[in-house]
């Protein structure tokens, strides 16, 4: 009877330290342009991917945030990441009928040096998808085929940069169309929009209000575990 309660406690244990090891994250962008004089600026798209370290799966939010282009829609998402494109696989859009190429096909507006490894869109041809807009987000699961996802998959991603200097270089990019422009100004109707990824790490130290720090989540599980176990062997004691 003692050896099998201390097997249950020692299982606890375990339990509790690979809780203490599933570490979700965020990452996000934010997407801004076009600096180019002749292309509408006032861009602004918000990305927002969600993980979890034990996980091979994330879910990325793509919302467009341009409120002085009331009729602005996307007309594609490009973005890298690390590795190779087979090993990645994408699902679960929304709005359905939007779909992937990797590598990206030459990006529109933007004149990249390099490619981007994807490319989001919707694909011509009917059946055609429901467009992206500022009131219409654009959401996918992404699933990565030899192994977990790390923040480093998007943070260490290479960053195109285009043969337009004053555009700049990004991990991800968005060409936007039916921009607002200003009648007779000449400028063009779509822009291009550039950013890259940002992870802030979970706060662990002193994150409440006071002196007093705020534990993790797997910080809380060990110590519930360590009293559990205490319990446990004091009523061991008491039995023998």
């Amino acid at each position: 009877m003692n050896k099998l309660l201390r097997n249950s406690v020692a299982a606890l244990f375990v339990a509790g330290a690979a809780a203490a090891h599933a570490d979700p994250f965020t990452i996000t962008s934010q997407l801004t342009g076009d600096p180019r004089i002749a292309n509408p600026d006032n861009l602004i798209v918000d990305v927002t991917i969600t993980g979890n370290t034990t996980s091979n799966t994330v879910s990325w939010l793509f919302d467009i945030n341009s409120p002085l282009h009331p009729n602005t829609k996307l007309d594609e998402f490009y973005f890298n990441v690390l590795g190779l494109g087979s090993n990645y696989s994408f699902s679960s859009f929304i709005p359905l009928g939007w779909s992937y190429n990797t590598p990206a096909s030459p990006q529109g507006g933007g004149n990249f040096v390099s490619t981007f490894l994807f490319e989001i869109l919707d694909p011509a041809g009917p059946p055609n998808a429901a467009d992206v807009t500022n009131t219409q987000d654009l959401t996918f699961e992404m699933t990565k085929t030899n192994g977990l996802f790390t923040t480093a998959d998007f943070t260490s991603a290479l960053a195109p940069c285009s043969s337009d200097t004053v555009l700049g270089c990004g991990q991800l990019g968005a060409h936007l169309q039916s921009l607002t422009v200003a009648a007779g100004s000449g400028l063009s109707d779509s822009g291009f929009a550039l950013g890259r990824y940002v992870y802030t790490p979970p706060c662990t130290v002193n994150c409440g209000s006071g002196d007093n720090p705020i534990p993790e989540p797997g910080t809380l599980a060990l110590f519930g575990f360590g009293l559990l176990g205490l319990g446990v062997t004091r009523k061991v004691r008491l039995w023998t």
